[in-house]
């Protein structure tokens, strides 16, 4: 998996600004990249746009993870920057989303951005037992669900869990029983059922997968408890997790997670789910996904498939499958007979994006509630969230 990565990274610095987009979309939330990537993300930011198609590049660096060069190279741009740009948002939220180690050991260039008290209760961690720890996610776990959420309080949760597996203090079997016990409650998640799903997925505790993927059966549950359970899913990334994710993939309402989690996890036995799916699907609207995960995975067997499919009709609303396919040509090199007339389909929907009326917002919108990167934006420009404050 970790070819894959240095197969998309140079695309990072595409000149051409579809495949630049969608080659930095394809890594989001795969768990793959390094520091490294990140560094590759902040030269594309450096260069700025290549045409007036270009994408803001930094928005989709929030998924790759920091290493000591890319916080230091965060915060020096931080130091520098004006109060009022745009990118100053983003660049606050790398920084807040970075390892426990590295805000500790830069604790006096981070803590203007992180914030006095938040960075004191992350300079605690280390020092506090396994005892004290899960007192305190406890603690954690009952303000969240008593009172409205809170986005920081539940990161912060998020650091005590990964705090517990550097100690050794969480064992597989309390993972597989605190996972079972919420599900035999026949009741909603709480916040320990949710934590217990990001404890699996920090472990990668395979023997928990059926579990985790037969949650998706349940639709009553919310999106919060899907998205983090897609993304323990993805951390495991075992065949095993494919065989069961597939199982659940076309099921009810939730098959958009289901599906998302067999288009992150970048291995050939995620490809051919994702092609048995393909032929399997009769919702227009779950075809169109697996399409776009398919090229998300630089399938070359897709590839008629997916023509087909657009030539047929698929769900435009949802997303744009012949910039998919575009780029899945372009990346593997093959010269297909229709990419100009692709290429042409994307710049007249670009240019009818761009010659949108602007929407009456002077700075990208950070919400506490989670909205789904196809979702339409909550700013209320009309675009969808990954394109536009995301």
């Amino acid at each position: 998996m970790k070819g894959f990565v240095e197969r998309v990274e140079p695309y990072f610095l595409s000149e051409d600004p579809f495949v630049q987009r969608y080659a930095i979309e394809m890594l989001e939330d795969t768990y793959l990249p390094e520091g490294d990537t990140f560094l590759t993300g902040l030269k594309a930011v450096d260069r700025g746009p290549v045409t007036e198609y270009s994408s803001p590049v930094l928005p989709g660096l929030m998924y790759l993870p920091l290493n000591e060069e890319g916080l230091k190279e965060v915060v020096n741009r931080l130091d520098a920057i004006a109060e009022k740009d745009n990118n100053r948002l983003f660049y606050i939220q790398l920084v807040k989303n970075a390892s426990t180690e590295l805000l500790i050991t830069y604790r006096n260039r981070v803590r203007q951005y992180v914030g006095e008290e938040q960075l004191k209760e992350v300079e605690k961690l280390p020092s506090l037992t396994i005892e004290e720890l899960y007192m305190a996610l406890a603690d954690v776990m009952v303000y969240l669900d008593e009172h409205e959420f809170n986005q920081a309080l539940y990161d912060h949760g998020k650091r005590m869990i990964k705090e517990l597996v550097k100690k050794g203090g969480i064992e597989s079997w309390e993972v597989q029983n605190g996972l079972q016990n919420n599900i035999d409650k026949e009741e909603f998640f709480g916040f320990e059922g949710i934590y217990n799903v990001y404890m699996a997925g920090e472990m990668k505790e395979e023997s928990v997968v059926p579990q985790l993927a037969n949650l998706f059966k349940n639709e009553e549950e919310g999106d919060f408890l899907f998205e983090e359970t897609a993304n323990a899913l993805v951390r495991i990334g075992t065949d095993l997790v494919v065989s069961e994710v597939e199982k659940v993939a076309l099921y009810g309402n939730t098959y958009f997670y289901a599906l998302d989690v067999l288009g992150r996890i970048k291995t050939k036995e995620a490809e051919r789910a994702l092609l048995r799916l393909f032929d399997q699907a009769e919702d227009l609207t779950a075809k169109t996904i697996i399409a776009d995960n398919l090229c998300r995975h630089l399938s070359t067997m897709a590839i008629p498939k997916i023509e087909g499919l657009i030539e047929t009709g698929y769900e435009d609303g949802l997303l744009c499958l012949e910039e998919s396919l575009y780029v899945n040509c372009v990346m593997n090199g093959i010269q297909h007979p229709k990419l100009p007339e692709w290429r042409h389909f994307l710049e007249l929907m670009e240019l009818e994006m761009l010659n949108e009326p602007p929407a009456l917002i002077t700075q990208p919108v950070i919400n506490d509630e989670k909205v789904g990167r196809n979702d339409p934006c909550p700013c209320g420009s009309g675009k969808k969230y990954k394109k536009c404050c995301l």
